[in-house]
């Protein structure tokens, strides 16, 4: 609760004035009371008067709160620290190096008091031109920067958000790039024989995210009943591999496979157990479904680049590795599986998820749609006068 006291002040020349003194709770970081100074040209009542009105905003709104001198980039970091102890290891590290490679480069050095709008709005701009950073990825720094400043303002640092006002480039919705049939069916056959096949035909067929491919391990293989135990993932955090549990509940999930997938499957676990035995103290045994030649696991940033590296030298469409799912999920919509079972095997927590992402069609898809209708609505029977 804030405090304050007057003190009668005279010059040489016997004027009289009377100073305020107005201390307020201690800083939420330092630990220090801040003390507000104004000086009064009046009677000991009028500073009197002035010194209860002060005390009355400070206690509404903290209107007279002095603000912070601690400059922004000590500020996101404390506010990481203090404020977000609990967040994912991931989601830290994701924080961490926005905040020192985006933010404190370039507003950093400013301090809380200091920090205007127009600052942040050219911030903004930069990310998007000189940095060339995507929308979606411009306003995940702000939000960052706007939640901690959020805070500085409920514990008076600030006497407000100068984050209100910015705006963030629009954001332009990613459009999936697929394989059609006859491209699954190309990318499929140069990958024979090659270590990309088994990685490939599985992100196809059962729809992976590449952190759940590399973390897939032999003992989440039903082989007997062929079924895919989807538990877990893997991620970088700080240049480590980290395996951890699905976002959500929905990623946990069993996945029921045909003949041709499970007989591949035992193939190359045969293959497996074969190298183990053959290699001896250099067979890393990781255990892992998609791993390197000695068996030790991938990451998921080395496992983007080998599929990049292979559709450069196979001179196949270029698309993301995460496309593939993508083409998992539009051949599922082709071959006639409902979106429910889709969402299900794919394990999107809300089937909305599921249909916006989905809601393309390729072109036979859309072919085929007119033609069902068609016969549907006109019929071979119905002629058009």
């Amino acid at each position: 609760m804030a405090t304050g006291y007057i003190r009668k002040r005279q010059t040489k020349s016997k004027v009289v004035s009377y100073q305020i003194v107005l201390e307020t709770d201690r800083d939420p970081i330092t630990g220090k009371r801040q003390r507000i100074y104004k000086t009064v040209n009046g009677t000991k009542k009028e500073a009197e008067a002035k010194l209860d009105r002060m005390k009355n905003e400070l206690l509404n709104n903290g209107a007279v709160i002095k603000p912070s001198a601690m400059k922004l980039g000590d500020w996101m970091l404390e506010w990481l620290k203090l404020y977000l102890p609990n967040i994912e290891d991931t989601t830290r590290a994701g924080y961490e190096e926005r905040i020192k490679n985006k933010l404190i480069p370039y507003l950093g050095n400013t301090p809380l008091k200091s920090l205007q709008t127009s600052a942040i709005q050219q911030w903004v701009n930069t990310l998007s031109t000189a940095e060339n950073l995507a929308p979606k990825s411009v306003k995940n720094i702000f939000l960052n920067l706007k939640a901690a400043l959020d805070k500085a303002v409920i514990l008076n640092m600030i006497p407000k958000n100068p984050c209100l006002g910015v705006e963030l480039p629009k954001a332009v919705k990613y459009k999936a790039e697929v394989y059609d049939d006859a491209e699954i069916a190309k990318v499929l056959k140069v990958a024979e024989g090659t270590d990309m096949y088994l990685l490939i035909t599985l992100i196809i067929s059962v729809g992976f995210r590449r952190g759940e491919i590399v973390a897939l391990q032999w003992s989440d293989i039903d082989l007997d009943n062929g079924i895919i135990h989807i538990n877990k993932s893997k991620v970088n955090v700080k240049g480590a591999k980290k395996t951890k549990a699905p976002k959500t509940q929905s990623g946990i999930r069993d996945i029921s496979i045909g003949e041709n997938l499970l007989r591949l499957l035992k193939q190359e676990h045969k293959r497996y157990l074969e190298k183990k035995m053959a290699m001896g103290w250099n067979f890393v045994d990781s255990n892992c479904v998609i791993c390197q030649k000695n068996g030790k696991a991938f990451s998921p940033d080395s496992i983007t680049q080998k599929w990049e590296r292979f559709c450069e030298a196979n001179n196949l469409k270029k698309i993301r590795l995460h496309d593939l799912r993508h083409t998992c999920a539009t051949a599922m919509l082709g071959a006639g599986i409902s979106p429910k079972i889709i969402q299900t095997r794919l394990g999107h927590a809300d089937i909305s998820t599921t249909m916006n992402i989905y809601a393309h069609a390729l072109p036979s898809m859309n072919k085929e749609a007119g033609d069902k209708m068609d016969a549907k609505i006109l019929g071979d029977s119905r002629q058009i006068s």
